[in-house]
């Protein structure tokens, strides 16, 4: 029996590693494409044919082409955090906590971050990127909501409390990754809320 969860822990190993290296091979054709020949008339059948994937494979791992400006799991990991927090905490302190534990970062923390921003910095004004940053930052805002509210013990729905902690939450985000500053960290966001919100300390 021992034998057998390691060996399906092994191929679990194995298939995790693969799908990054899948990421990885369409991540990096779609920005060199992007690099030498904008983003606009970039397809995904082009990146698709650079990195030899097929379509289906494109859109397993991302949703459209302005996905790949925001990463695979953009936010994710510090709102899992945010939600695994000690249950003691309230919503600012757990949030918080899911920054220092998660180094207050919104992506995946690899070598190709600094050129995915950088990319998406360029590219923000193009409609289609603008759009789908207010509509993950709108995602996050809406999932920080619903956290706060179980934090709370309350519905959303009926109590705003949960709904303003996340629309700030939310400003933060769109500040930080839509209007510049998004080399710092989020964390330096917080404590200036914070600072300027006595009600939040």
């Amino acid at each position: 029996m021992q034998g057998q969860g390691t060996d399906t822990a092994t191929e679990m190993g194995l298939r995790e590693r693969k799908k990054a290296r899948t990421r990885e091979t369409i991540r990096t054709a779609a920005f060199d494409l992007f690099e030498e020949q904008g983003f606009e008339r970039t397809t995904v059948d082009q990146i698709c044919r650079r990195a030899d994937v097929a379509h289906r494979t494109f859109f397993r791992y991302y949703a459209t082409k302005e996905a790949l400006l925001f990463g695979w799991d953009f936010g994710q990991v510090v709102l899992d955090a945010f939600a695994a927090a000690p249950a003691g905490l309230g919503p600012w302190e757990a949030l918080g906590h899911a920054l220092t534990a998660t180094d207050g970062h919104l992506e995946e923390p690899a070598e190709h971050t600094v050129r995915r921003r950088r990319l998406r910095h360029d590219f923000l004004e193009i409609r289609s990127v603008h759009d789908y940053a207010l509509v993950l930052v709108d995602a996050f805002g809406q999932r920080a909501s619903e956290i706060a509210g179980a934090r709370l013990g309350v519905d959303p729905r009926t109590d705003l409390r949960p709904l303003a902690f996340g629309a700030m939450v939310a400003g933060m985000i769109r500040r930080h990754v839509m209007i510049g500053s998004e080399g710092g960290l989020l964390t330096a966001w917080t404590d200036a809320f914070r600072d300027v919100t006595p009600a939040a300390r």
